[in-house]
């Protein structure tokens, strides 16, 4: 009897884990700002965005990439090079929906040192959306 006890109470108590840390991460998504999601507007139309996006530049504050995935959705890994050669990488996922103005939206999904919020300071990710997409920040 101790054993099948002592087996529910590890379920139990994993259970418990997982549903917190599911907790958290919802929370950081739903909230706007540094760890959360930013929204963009712009004039641009849907297919502009993309051909644009598709195309990286020299003059882009970053390096990055843009992958297409299966929700139709897209994953943006924007890179950084320091001068100390650590290059800072982090990870978004990228909506746009179409409308009169096109709505471009980044959600926070890692950063490659583990950090819980985008090492990127929020007015860089404006000034390269602005730059790429002529899109100004709404939230």
């Amino acid at each position: 009897m101790t054993p099948i006890f002592s087996i529910l109470a590890i379920l139990a108590a994993g259970g418990c884990i997982m549903a917190i840390l599911k907790k958290q991460a919802q929370r950081r998504q739903q909230k706007s700002g540094e760890g959360g999601f930013l929204e963009y507007r712009t004039a641009l139309a849907f297919d502009e965005c993309l051909d644009k996006l598709d195309a990286p530049a020299p003059s882009d504050e970053f390096q990055y990439t843009c992958r297409r995935q299966a929700d139709g959705g897209f994953l943006l890994n924007l890179t950084l090079h320091q001068p100390t050669n650590q290059p800072m990488d982090t990870l978004f996922s990228l909506r746009m929906d179409a409308g009169k103005e096109t709505v471009v939206t980044l959600c926070f999904v890692r950063e490659a040192f583990g950090y819980d919020r985008p090492v990127f300071p929020q007015e860089m990710l404006d000034r390269f959306l602005q730059q790429k997409l002529s899109a100004r920040r709404t939230r």
